[in-house]
């Protein structure tokens, strides 16, 4: 389980060093704390952005980050145990792990029913375990945000 939470953290690093993530996941789990009204949800998909005006951290464990839900703010918790699906919103390339899908969810049918929102998986590596996908090179440059200034 730690090297499936492991590839997790480092594809969610990934993406958000590009912009948007997707975090799909089953709030109904303990460890996750998000409002009251999403918590019995399997399927709950929440945009994760390291620009959010509020704190967003994103450890080994999973994604600590003040979300706002209807416009009132809440201290998120996001374990990587509760993560099934990660991905970037516009182009929907991301992973999914099957086995961490909630039994009951029924992403099956609902994809079969909706082919065209389904979501566009990666090919897994040969060189990893199953459902995994190969992350790009570490050492490859990293995006420059020095442009960037605050504007008071």
């Amino acid at each position: 389980m730690e090297d499936l939470n492991k590839n997790k953290h480092s594809l969610l690093i990934h993406l958000l060093s590009e912009g948007d993530a997707m975090v799909c996941l089953d709030a109904r789990k303990p460890e996750v704390d998000v409002p009251a009204q999403h918590k019995t949800n399997p399927k709950l998909s929440l945009i994760i952005n390291l620009n959010f005006k509020r704190p967003v951290e994103v450890t080994p464990d999973g994604v600590y980050a003040t979300l706002s839900f209807g416009g009132k703010p809440h201290n998120c918790i996001l374990p990587f145990s509760a993560v099934w699906a990660i991905y970037e919103p516009n182009t929907q390339k991301g992973q999914i792990w099957e086995e961490c899908i909630p039994k009951d969810a029924n992403l099956i049918e609902q994809a079969l029913n909706q082919p065209e929102k389904s979501m566009k998986t990666s090919a897994p590596s040969t060189t990893k375990k199953p459902g995994w996908r190969k992350l790009p090179d570490e050492s490859a440059p990293k995006r420059d945000r020095s442009h960037l200034r605050v504007i008071k």
